[in-house]
């Protein structure tokens, strides 16, 4: 055992005895740091300490002041120049062509007394810094006092020793090659949590045969262990069942057990253990039992959305289990962000059975109710989101849909689009599908006409109003309505009056007659034609021909007027609403049975196509969500209890014989490769080449450097620089390279939005031997390295429909226009090319992509992986000469996907002139 610091008869005591050179050489500032540390306060020397480590981490060492810190900081008592001095241990390079540096003798004698100071701070710092240490002839004469420090009545020293044992074995083995058993006897008499968990994770890691037989001994007390302990715990289990799932029924009480843990990581890691442990009913609640816990309890946001997607997979193969927990997971409600209400609600639409749409519905009325409080504060698009669930899933049982139609059509006059468009959709709907329910719809929607706001909405409505109309009373109560929403158009009142009401109400009250007035001629001419639909509807119903002759000039009469307000208007009138307007008074005139005909079946004939085409495209589309696994014939099948490897080896699997005889599909391979970038030359001292691997919001470089010289390349530092919304979160340390040595690095980069990113950066090193100043790098300047925005887009076509679509693309504000400039002749072709190209669903039916009539629009949408959504409609047409010409729009919420998109299209349009 080494004597303290201050009682040492070594050099180190006498400082005054060797003298340090002051070459004249040395840069100014070398020398200023080599008086401070010779005669310099504490202080100076604490402030010059730092200098030369942030120096050192920034590729500039010194290693002129190697001595003097040894000299004369070294055996300061100073408990920060000491924390510092590790710091500084850390960062130096320790060798020399390989071998370790004579003065690193002291710096072990100095680490020796540190591991034996009576302060168990020193003590403690100490063994942190031996685990960051690779130089085995440091750490041999260390090891006794690391083994002895276990023992040390704190545990701060007994949980670092822990750790420094840890390293060394790990490292070198043949320095403490009993380190197992050492730490098994420790784990079995410690008490404290922190030491028990790190000594735990030594054996989980070098020795797990050991940290089984641990657990195996104190398996009913996991409990109540610390969770930092208890979730090593869960980890060495799933690893253990993994390699031997025979231990299973072992463990699986112990999870469960674990389900119950007040530790949020703890309870979230037991619930996927149990998940790959077993897939029995009573092991699926219980995860997705836990799971629902942590989304209504924990108030990370990020949290219960990563919950989220894991009740999605259960959903997925225990749809049975969920549908019971419905009920629970739809708490998670409470939570202010709309984008966890969305997923939520998109379970239960999953989740809705016969035995729980009551429940269902019920909860969701009063989750309606809630919005109409002032107080409330989640907005209008959480109420779209309710109606829109209560709609689908009324839809899919239409027992319920006599309590959810009243309540539904109240907000018929919301002033928010999609809330109100999404009513009157589906009642649309409903109207056509269910015939009982149509008297009870009319004569609330006539009911509603005046309170509605939204010109789209009142256009459905009056039309379903026209079609289903199923009485001549609720006929002649309709027109009436009609004229009541007209009145201030029919009858226009005096100026004086008009003038006067204006002055006394600053804000007129938004009505049908205003959105006419002010130049909503498409609304005029629907509402037009609903009228002239009505009329013949009395016809048909048989209405007297007294009646019948004064509907048609109440009828004639409005139409006359609004075809009058529109050609007298200041507000440009649209060509086709105006002839749509004189075509109704026409037909009035002089109709024709044919005509009659036209207006009275083949219109909703095509809207019953409409629906039948929509119920399909839902069909297909879960049919694709769903993962069916489909077995050939003539398939091997692997049934891992009846296989035997002794006997016949491992059963192959279909991709392992192709693999075997060299036909797997090269487009696999040829992926692999395009991710590969070349950063430097072959020419360059050393040549960089770089892997892109994207997961979801991270970016990880796998980076091969080779040292193409024949010298040793110290301090070799690679510094990257990002464009755009990325962020570096992990770089790469210096490092050494000897002569032809190849090494393999990783940096971590975070995405924090979708746009096109470009990392930047330069490599610079030493030649070992040679003598350079602090100004002298050698440097290799690096290629640009450009991220592709497509990797972080995925299709959407399976989550918008066409008023989703349509509602969004009025909302989103950012719009890119690209021209098309394309060698493709095929409209169709073109539209799939660029669907492939940027990764976007294609959302127009199959059926209405066609070259026939020259002309093509089609709707294109994707969401990235941060929740944005994009939109695209590509209007097309060919030209005489068989080119292409036309134009895609872009639209998105945020700025950086729609030019990234465009960007993309812009590069990608054309076809490579031998695939043309």
């Amino acid at each position: 055992m080494s004597t303290p610091l201050g009682s040492s008869t070594s050099a180190m005591e006498k400082p005054c005895t060797i003298l340090i050179n002051y070459d004249k050489g040395d840069p100014p500032q070398v020398n200023e740091f080599k008086q401070n540390f010779e005669h310099g306060t504490i202080e100076q020397k604490i402030e010059t300490l730092k200098k030369v480590i942030l120096y050192t981490i920034n590729g500039e060492p010194i290693p002129q002041l190697l001595m003097p810190i040894i000299l004369y900081v070294m055996p300061s008592n100073d408990h920060t120049i000491k924390k510092l001095l590790l710091i500084y241990w850390e960062v130096i390079e320790k060798t020399h062509l390989g071998k370790l540096k004579s003065e690193m003798i002291l710096v072990c004698n100095s680490l020796l007394n540190d591991l034996n100071h009576p302060n168990e701070f020193v003590r403690g710092s100490t063994l942190r810094f031996l685990c960051k240490l690779r130089e085995a002839e440091v750490l041999e004469p260390l090891v006794p006092s690391v083994r002895s420090n276990l023992e040390n009545r704190h545990a701060y020293c007994r949980r670092n020793a822990v750790l420094a044992i840890y390293n060394i074995y790990s490292h070198f083995e043949y320095l403490i090659p009993d380190a197992p058993e050492l730490i098994y006897n420790f784990l079995l008499q410690e008490k404290d949590a922190s030491c028990k968990r790190n000594a735990f994770i030594m054996l989980f890691n070098c020795a797990p045969d050991k940290a089984v037989e641990y657990l195996s001994s104190v398996l009913d007390e996991v409990p109540s262990f610390g969770d930092m302990l208890q979730f090593i715990v869960v980890e060495l289990i799933r690893k253990v069942c993994k390699t031997s799932p025979s231990e299973r029924s072992k463990y699986i009480k112990c999870i469960f057990t674990l389900l119950n843990s007040s530790s949020p990581a703890v309870k979230y890691e037991s619930a996927g253990t149990l998940l790959s442990l077993s897939s029995a009913p009573t092991a699926v609640r219980g995860a997705a039992s836990a799971y629902i816990d942590l989304l209504c309890n924990e108030s990370d946001n990020n949290v219960k959305m990563i919950v989220l997607d894991k009740l999605i997979d259960i959903k997925k193969n225990h749809s049975k289990i969920m549908e019971d927990l419905v009920m629970d997971i739809l708490r998670a409600l409470a939570s202010p962000n709309i984008d966890i209400c969305k997923k939520v609600l998109n379970i239960v639409l999953e989740s809705v059975t016969p035995k729980n749409i009551d429940e269902i519905i019920m909860f969701l009325k009063k989750e309606i109710n809630k919005t109409q409080s002032k107080e409330f504060d989640k907005g209008l698009e959480y109420r779209h989101l309710l109606i829109r669930t209560i709609h689908v899933s009324s839809l899919k049982y239409p027992e319920v849909l006599g309590n959810v139609v009243p309540l539904l059509m109240e907000y018929l006059g919301d002033s928010y689009l999609p809330s109100a468009v999404d009513v009157v959709i589906f009642l649309r709907e409903v109207v056509e599908t269910y015939p009982t329910l149509r008297e009870l719809i009319i004569k609330k929607l006539i009911e509603n006409l005046s309170t509605i706001k939204v010109s789209k909405v009142y256009r459905v409505a009056i039309w379903v109003i026209s079609e289903y109309i199923p009485t001549i009373e609720d006929l002649e109560f309709a027109i009436q309505s009609v004229q009541n929403d007209l009145e201030s158009i029919i009858k226009p009142k005096p100026v004086e009056e008009v003038l006067e009401a204006k002055a006394k109400v600053k804000t007129e009250k938004v009505s049908v007659s205003k959105l006419i007035s002010d130049g909503d001629w498409y609304l005029a001419s629907c509402i037009s034609s609903s009228l002239t639909k009505l009329y013949f509807k009395a016809e048909q119903l048989q209405m007297p021909s007294y009646d019948l002759n004064k509907l048609k000039a109440q009828v004639m009469l409005i139409t006359s007027v609004l075809i009058n307000l529109s050609k007298s208007s200041q507000v440009s009138t649209s060509k086709s609403a105006y002839e749509r307007m004189l075509s109704c008074v026409q037909v009035l005139i002089d109709p024709s049975p044919k005509v009659k005909k036209i207006w009275l079946d083949d219109c909703r004939e095509s809207f019953s196509t409409y629906l039948k085409y929509l119920v399909q495209k839902q069909n297909e589309n879960k049919k694709k969500s769903e993962k069916e696994q489909v077995i050939k014939a003539n398939n091997i099948v692997n049934i891992r209890q009846l296989k035997s490897k002794k006997a016949f080896g491992p059963v192959d699997t279909e991709d392992d014989l192709l693999k075997a005889v060299g036909t797997v599909e090269m487009n696999k391979e040829s992926d692999e490769y395009s991710k590969i970038s070349q950063l430097s030359g072959f020419s360059d001292p050393i040549y960089v080449e770089a892997y892109v691997k994207v997961h979801q919001y991270d970016i990880v470089l796998d980076i091969t450097v080779f040292n193409q010289t024949s010298d040793t390349l110290q301090n070799v530092t690679l510094e990257l620089v990002t464009l755009g919304d990325l962020k570096i979160c992990e770089r790469v340390p210096p490092f050494t390279m000897g002569p032809r040595e190849k090494t393999n690095h990783k940096a971590s980069i975070k995405v924090s939005s979708t746009d096109n990113g470009v990392i930047m950066g330069t490599i610079t090193f030493d030649i070992a031997g040679s003598v350079s100043s602090m100004s002298d790098k050698n440097c290799v300047i690096l290629n640009e390295l450009h991220i592709d925005v497509i990797d972080y887009i995925q299709p959407a076509n399976h989550l918008y429909t066409d008023v989703l679509f349509r509602n969004h693309w009025l909302e989103f504000e950012w719009e890119n226009k690209i021209p098309v400039n394309t060698n493709i002749g095929d409209l169709v072709q073109y539209v799939r090319h660029i669907s492939k190209v940027t990764n976007m669903g294609i959302l127009t039916p199959e059926v209405h992509l066609s070259n026939e009539t020259g002309i093509l629009s089609a709707n294109l949408c994707a969401k990235s992986v941060f929740g944005e959504d994009a939109l695209a409609n590509i209007c097309i047409e060919k030209q005489n000469d068989g080119k292409i010409s036309g134009y895609i729009r872009i639209r998105a919420k945020a700025q950086g996907i729609a030019v990234s998109l465009g960007e993309k299209i812009a590069i990608k349009q054309k076809l490579p002139k031998e695939s043309a």
